[in-house]
């Protein structure tokens, strides 16, 4: 079984993620005191640690496969006009990430983070983060996946980086041959497109957020223009907490009514579901590579 180092773990999408497709988290990092307090409760005997800034190398555990999404808010579009890119204090962490791996080389590498980090500093940033692995010896692959085509009614586009240590294995991962999944109608679910026959049903979605910040705004509103969208599918969810609820299409109207959480725990709980990774994306990454592992 493969085991698995989480930095900037948040509240687990990637652990989770990479569990369900078979692997075993050995190794947390994340010094967000509500997010601790979420993995302490899902991986109570895993070794956890706060800031990354503190970790060295002698305290990781063994692990074919480190992942983390390092901080995006400097590389942002979010923050058109104030993006640092990775010489801000926040996204700039990837250089201590990049430390770490320096020092162990693990065989496996995922990172996730905004597609905005693409075009920061004109592309600059995103060179620096292919360089640096590639200078580590890594064979690199990337590719922007949006979770709604994997199940989930929600739009989230992220860049993901696959790297695998003195192999060019990292694209078998990230890009399939033969026949893909895809969802034809947004909030319709997916279903296997192939070059004869018929592919599976659609599995409607029964969920949906409904963001307050932009109920009745157009969506011609720009990135703002937030809210219900009666195809099934919502906005990315916003950090900052505007989303007003989570609920089943059937369910009444407001997330504390649906999932009994106190209105004390908002501001926590949309700020880190609004940071998380797409845990259906990160399971289907690394089912692909526990498979190409074992041919």
């Amino acid at each position: 079984m493969l085991k698995v180092a989480s930095f900037f773990s948040g509240i687990g999408g990637f652990d989770l993620g990479l569990e369900r497709a078979g692997m075993e988290v050995v190794f947390q990092c994340e010094r967000d005191s509500f997010c601790q307090k979420v993995l302490k409760k899902h991986w109570p005997n895993v070794k956890l640690m706060g800031d990354i800034n503190d970790v060295t190398i002698d305290k990781v555990p063994n692990a074919e496969v480190w992942c983390g999404g390092f901080p995006c808010q400097d590389v942002s579009l979010a923050n058109q006009g104030k993006r640092k890119g990775l010489e801000g204090d926040r996204s700039g962490l990837f250089y201590k990430y990049a430390q770490l791996i320096d020092q162990r080389r693990p065989e496996w590498v995922l990172i996730e983070n905004v597609p905005g980090l693409l075009n920061s500093n004109n592309g600059n940033d995103f060179r620096v983060v292919l360089q640096t692995l590639d200078e580590l010896g890594y064979g690199l692959a990337w590719r922007i996946l949006d979770a709604k085509y994997f199940g989930t009614p929600q739009r989230r586009r992220r860049v993901y980086i696959v790297a695998s240590y003195r192999s060019g294995r990292a694209a078998e991962v990230l890009f399939e041959q033969g026949p893909i999944a895809i969802a034809p109608r947004q909030g319709l679910g997916q279903r296997e497109i192939i070059s004869a026959g018929s592919g599976a049903g659609f599995i409607s979605s029964n969920i949906y957020s409904i963001q307050h910040a932009g109920i009745g705004r157009k969506a011609s509103a720009g990135p703002q223009a937030k809210g219900y969208r009666n195809d099934g599918e919502t906005y990315t969810l916003d950090s900052r907490g505007s989303s007003d609820a989570i609920c089943q299409t059937d369910a009444p109207f407001g997330i504390r009514e649906t999932a009994g959480v106190s209105s004390g725990m908002d501001g926590s709980r949309y700020r880190t579901l609004g940071n998380a990774v797409a845990v259906p994306v990160i399971e289907w990454i690394g089912r692909r590579m526990v498979n190409i592992i074992s041919q």
